[in-house]
C-alpha cells in the first residue's frame, strides 16, 4: 500500500491510494474499477510518493521518478509536437514515465481490452481511446452520424439534428457552434468543452491528428470513419477540494484558474492551433499540468482531475450530512438480508465499523475525508432491526446473528484480516467476534466501550429518555417499546444533539462539540436512516445491554485495543479496566484523560493510531 496522506505530512490531504484509485475510476469508470479492484495485482508497483521529487514550481509533488513499464501493452508515448490529445512524458527525461503514469498505462490497457470486447473488434485503433462502462459517450463521424454510443444517448442519427442535440442536452445558445463543429469546411479545434442544459460537461475530442492514431486526412471515402469522440463528464468544485488538488500536484494559481474555467465554466471553450499556426495560450498551461499529473493526454487528465475533485467534494458533503454514504445489500445464509455502508477509500486496509445504539454511524460518517486520506476502506454493517436491514427474528440471538452477518460481509467483499472498530455498545459485538473469529481478523479497536447495566446505579450517569430506556430494559421490559417511542419523538422535537448530549457530563470538554452545526446534521441523517424500519434494533440492543455477561477479555481473542475517555461517566475507565481483567500482550487499554463519551468525535487521531498499530501486526 502506498503512503497515506498522514505519512506524507498532511493528514487532511490526498493519499497515494486516493490518487491511484482515481486513475482507475476515471479511465475504467467507477463500476469497472470496483470490479477490477481485487484483480489488479499492484505488487509490482512502487510507492507513488516516496521516490517522487518535488516540483520546481510550488510545494506540490511532481512525479519524476522513472520506472519501466515492461509487461504491459500500453499506448506509445510521443515527445514531439505538443497537442492536447497527444501523449506526454515527464519533464526532465522524456523517455521515462513517472510512477503515476504506470497506473494510467495499466488502466488504459485494461480499458482497451474491455472496449475490444464491447465493440467486437471494430475500430481497433481506437481501443485505447474509447470509454467503457455505462457513462454517456458517442463516437461521431465527420458527417455528424452517430457510429456508436453508450449510456442514455441515442445510438444512431445525426448529432446536429435537433432531437439528438436535445438528448445530449446541448443548449440553444450553443447549437450554432455545435453544428459548425461538424462542418466539413471548418477547421476542427483540438478540444471542445461545453456546458449542457443539465449542468454536465461535454468533452469533444477530434480523433484525426492524435499522436497515437494513424495520421492522415479524412477524405471523401472516410466520411463514415470516426471523427469525434463526445463524452459526458461529471464535474464539481469547492475551494477545499481545489486546495488539496493544487497542493498534491503543485499547480500554480494560473493552472488552477484554467482548471476551474475548463471544468466549471458555462461558456463554449475551444482549444487548438489557429490558421497561422498561433497556439491558444491555454495550451502552454495545459502542457505544464500534463507534466505534473503524468496523464497521457489532455482529455485523460481533465477526466481524471474532474473525478478526483468531484470525489473530494462528495466526501466533504458526506462528512457534513449533506450527502449520504453509498449503501449495498448483503444476503445472509439464514435467508435474511441486511445493508452496509461504505466509507473511506476504495482500496486499502479494511476496517469494519460496528455502530452503537444512539448515534449510529454518525461518528464514522464525520471522518469520511480523513478515512480516504489515510487509505482506510471502511464498511459499516447495519445490524438487523436498524436501517434497511431485515428485522431480527423472534428468539434469534443478536450476537449470533451479527457474527453470521460479519462472516457474510467478509466473504462477500473478499476481505483479508479486516480490523473491527466497535463504538460504545457496538463493542459488545466486536468482543464476541474477537473470540469467535480470531483467525479471520486483524484485530479489534473498541472506542468508548459500555458495560452491561444490570442495576439502577450503573444507569445513573445517563439522563432523560436514555436513563428511562436503560431502566426499562433492566426492570420493566414490557414498557420498553413505549419508552423508545417516546424517546424517538423527543429526538424529533428537541433536535439530534440529544442523541449524544445525554451521555456527556455537564462540565465535560466534549460539550463544545454540541455547538457544531455539522454534527447536528450528521446525527439527524444517521438517526433518520437507522429508524427506517422502526425501533426494533434499539429495543434489541437495550435488552442486550441489560443482560449480564462475562466481560473478561479472552486470551484466545484477536489482538484488541480499547480506547476510553477519562471523563466518561457512563462507563468510568476504572470500571472498564476491572471488567476486562488484567492486560496482556493482546490486550491494551488506552485512557485519554481529556476525553469523555465523545472520544471518536473529539480525538479521531487516537483511533487512527490504534488501527495502524494493529495493521502493523498483521502477518504479510
Amino acid at each position: 500500500m502506498g503512503r497515506t496522506a498522514e505519512e506524507s505530512g498532511n493528514s487532511d490531504g490526498l493519499s497515494d491510494e486516493t490518487v491511484a484509485a482515481a486513475v482507475y475510476a476515471s479511465v475504467l469508470g467507477i463500476a469497472n474499477a470496483e470490479a477490477w479492484r481485487d484483480r489488479l495485482n499492484r505488487a509490482d508497483y512502487d510507492d507513488i510518493s516516496e521516490p517522487a521529487s518535488r516540483s520546481t514550481m510550488g510545494s506540490g509533488r511532481a512525479r519524476a521518478q522513472a520506472a519501466a513499464v515492461g509487461g504491459w501493452d500500453s499506448p506509445n508515448a510521443y515527445a514531439g509536437e505538443i497537442h492536447p490529445t497527444s501523449a506526454l512524458s515527464a519533464a526532465g527525461d522524456l523517455t521515462d514515465p513517472v510512477l503515476i503514469r504506470r497506473h494510467f498505462d495499466r488502466a488504459i490497457y485494461l480499458r482497451s481490452r474491455l472496449v475490444a470486447a464491447q465493440n467486437h473488434g471494430f475500430w481497433p485503433e481506437l481501443q485505447t481511446v474509447l470509454p467503457c462502462g455505462d457513462r454517456n459517450w458517442a463516437l461521431v463521424s465527420q458527417e455528424a452520424e452517430v457510429l456508436a454510443a453508450r449510456g442514455d444517448w441515442p445510438s444512431s442519427g445525426r448529432v446536429t439534428d435537433l432531437p439528438i442535440s436535445k438528448s445530449l442536452q446541448v443548449t440553444d445558445a450553443d447549437l450554432p457552434k455545435w453544428r459548425n463543429l461538424f462542418d466539413a469546411d471548418a477547421q476542427r479545434p483540438a478540444l471542445v468543452l461545453l456546458r449542457t442544459a443539465g449542468g454536465h460537461l461535454l468533452m469533444c475530442q477530434p480523433l484525426d491528428g492524435r499522436a497515437d492514431l494513424p495520421l492522415h486526412s479524412l477524405g471523401a471515402a472516410d466520411l463514415a470513419a470516426p471523427a469525434l469522440l463526445v463524452e459526458q463528464v461529471q464535474t464539481a468544485w469547492s475551494d477545499m477540494a481545489a486546495t488539496l488538488i493544487a497542493n498534491w500536484f503543485g499547480f500554480d494559481p494560473q493552472e488552477m484558474s484554467l482548471l476551474r474555467h475548463l471544468l466549471t465554466g458555462d461558456d463554449w471553450v475551444e482549444l487548438g492551433i489557429g490558421k497561422g499556426g498561433q497556439r491558444d495560450p491555454e495550451l502552454a498551461v495545459l502542457r505544464g499540468m500534463l507534466t505534473k499529473t503524468a496523464a497521457p493526454s489532455c482529455p485523460e487528465m481533465l477526466r481524471f482531475l474532474a473525478h478526483l475533485i468531484a470525489q473530494t467534494v462528495e466526501d466533504y458533503k458526506i462528512a457534513a450530512g449533506v450527502a449520504s454514504p453509498p449503501q449495498k445489500w448483503l444476503s445472509l445464509p439464514c435467508g435474511l438480508s441486511s445493508r452496509y455502508l461504505r466509507f473511506g477509500a476504495a482500496r486499502g486496509q479494511a476496517v469494519i465499523f460496528v455502530h452503537g445504539i444512539f448515534d449510529g454511524i454518525a461518528g464514522m460518517q464525520r471522518l469520511q475525508p480523513m478515512l480516504r486520506a489515510r487509505g482506510l476502506q471502511v464498511l459499516a454493517p447495519l445490524r438487523c432491526g436498524y436501517g434497511g436491514s431485515d428485522r431480527l427474528p423472534r428468539q434469534a440471538d443478536p450476537v449470533d446473528l451479527f457474527i453470521t452477518q460479519l462472516e457474510a460481509l467478509i466473504d462477500t467483499e473478499g476481505l483479508e484480516r479486516p480490523i473491527l472498530l466497535g463504538h460504545r455498545s457496538g463493542c459488545v459485538f466486536t468482543a464476541a467476534a474477537a473470540r469467535r473469529l480470531r483467525d479471520r481478523l486483524g484485530g479489534v479497536v473498541g472506542v468508548g466501550a459500555t458495560l452491561p447495566l444490570p442495576s439502577i446505579g450503573q444507569a445513573g450517569a445517563l439522563r432523560g429518555h436514555q436513563r428511562a430506556m436503560a431502566l426499562s430494559a433492566v426492570h420493566a421490559k414490557a414498557v420498553l417499546p413505549l419508552v423508545v417511542r417516546s424517546w424517538s419523538r423527543s429526538v424529533r422535537q428537541k433536535g439530534p444533539q440529544v442523541l449524544v448530549s445525554r451521555q456527556i457530563a455537564k462540565d465535560s470538554a466534549d460539550r463544545r462539540l454540541l455547538a457544531d452545526p455539522g454534527l447536528s446534521a450528521v446525527l439527524e441523517q444517521s438517526h433518520r436512516m437507522m429508524m427506517q424500519h422502526g425501533r426494533g434494533g434499539y429495543e434489541t440492543d437495550l435488552r442486550l445491554a441489560a443482560r449480564p455477561r462475562d466481560t473478561r477479555h479472552s486470551a484466545k481473542a484477536a489482538p484488541t485495543i480499547y480506547l476510553h475517555g477519562g471523563e466518561d461517566t457512563v462507563t468510568p475507565a476504572e470500571r472498564l479496566q476491572a471488567a476486562l481483567g488484567p492486560g496482556s500482550a493482546d490486550l491494551q487499554i488506552r485512557i485519554s484523560k481529556r476525553a469523555g463519551t465523545m472520544l471518536l468525535y473529539a480525538q479521531p487521531e487516537l483511533v487512527f493510531a490504534a488501527i495502524e498499530d494493529l495493521r502493523q501486526r498483521i502477518p504479510s
